[in-house]
């Protein structure tokens, strides 16, 4: 059986094939949100989302399947990884997903999305925001 569920795909591990499909896979169950900017994660496991109201949006690949979060800005806390380049650690405060590393292509980019999860927003979300 369990052959046979391999065989079929039902064993494929989930990727997420480019920033459209971030979009369409958030908003399945966020179709409200206004998406600014999509950064993709290197192994394409991961989408973080800047929504248009200053809020994140995140898109994880976990098996075949796809966990979407809308998050409040300082609700998870994100720091850009001290032992790796270019990964950001990720504390979610939840039970069913405490932790995560996110692993994007460069530090500058992994600083990024960590900026995105502070309690405050920068001045151009502010603007959008307002």
């Amino acid at each position: 059986m369990v052959l046979m569920v391999h065989l079929t795909g039902g064993s494929r591990i989930a990727e997420i094939a480019g920033e459209d499909a971030a979009k369409a896979r958030f908003l399945v169950d966020y179709p409200e949100a206004q998406i600014a900017r999509v950064i993709l994660s290197a192994d394409r496991r991961d989408a973080v989302l800047e929504l248009e109201d200053g809020h994140v949006g995140m898109v994880h690949a976990v098996g075949s399947n796809y966990l979407t979060r809308f998050v409040n800005r300082g609700e998870m806390a994100a720091v850009p990884s001290a032992g790796e380049d270019g990964a950001v650690d990720l504390d979610t405060g939840d039970i069913t997903w405490p932790r995560a590393q996110m692993h994007f292509a460069d530090d500058e980019t992994a600083r990024a999305v960590a900026g995105m999860f502070a309690s405050t927003l920068d001045q151009p979300a502010n603007k959008r925001a307002a």
